[in-house]
C-alpha cells in the first residue's frame, strides 16, 4: 500500500500521480501495459478514463442524479432500480452512493477514476466548488476492486466540525464505518 501527502496538489493532481506510478511500473517489471488478473485481460495504457460517480451510475443504472434535488426523489429513485436503502441514511448522496456500490463497482474492469463522491461519505474530502453535494474525492478501480482513493484535503474548519458532529450522530445510531 501507498499513503503520500503533496502541499499544493489536489485529487487531479494525484490521480495523474497514482496513473504515473502504475503505468510506469507495469512497464518497468512487465514491459507492456497488457496483465491478466484474476482472469481478466487488463489495459493499463496511460489515459484511465475519469468518471463522476453520477455519471457511471447513470451509464450503469440508468438513473440521473444530477436532475434530482430531493432526499426522497433520489431514494425513491434507487428503490426503483432495486437497491437497498434500508440501514442507511435517506439522502440523495447516500442513494447515489448505494447506487454505485450495489451496481457499478461490479462493472469496473479496465482501470476507471470515479471522482465527484458525495459529501454523505467523504467525511475527510473538500467539497467541491461546482456542486456543494460532492468532494473532490475519487477512488480507482480495477477488476471490480478498489484499487486508490485520495481526495483534495478539507480546509474549512467550520465544515469540518459540523460533519465531524454528523459520524458521531451515525455512529450513535449505529453506523459501523462512522
Amino acid at each position: 500500500t501507498i499513503e503520500l501527502y503533496q502541499a499544493y496538489a489536489d485529487f487531479n493532481d494525484m490521480m495523474d500521480l497514482f496513473e504515473d506510478l502504475l503505468t510506469s511500473a507495469a512497464q518497468k517489471i512487465l514491459g507492456t501495459y497488457q496483465v491478466e488478473w484474476q482472469g481478466e485481460k487488463i489495459d493499463l495504457t496511460p489515459g484511465w478514463p475519469r468518471l463522476t460517480m453520477a455519471e457511471a451510475v447513470q451509464k450503469y443504472v440508468g438513473i440521473d442524479f444530477m436532475a434530482i434535488s430531493d432526499d426522497a426523489e433520489a431514494v425513491a429513485a434507487a428503490r426503483a432500480k432495486g437497491i437497498d436503502m434500508d440501514g442507511v441514511e435517506q439522502t440523495w448522496g447516500r442513494a447515489l452512493y448505494e447506487c454505485f456500490d450495489q451496481r457499478v463497482e461490479e462493472k469496473l474492469i479496465q482501470p476507471t477514476f470515479i471522482t465527484m463522491h458525495p459529501v454523505d461519505v467523504s467525511p475527510l474530502a473538500k467539497r467541491s466548488l461546482v456542486d456543494s453535494r460532492l468532494t473532490e474525492r475519487f477512488e480507482l478501480f480495477i477488476c471490480h476492486s478498489e484499487m486508490g482513493n485520495a481526495f483534495s484535503e478539507l480546509n474549512d474548519p467550520i465544515d469540518q466540525r459540523q460533519r465531524f458532529q454528523k459520524q458521531v450522530e451515525l455512529r450513535d445510531k449505529g453506523d459501523d464505518e462512522a
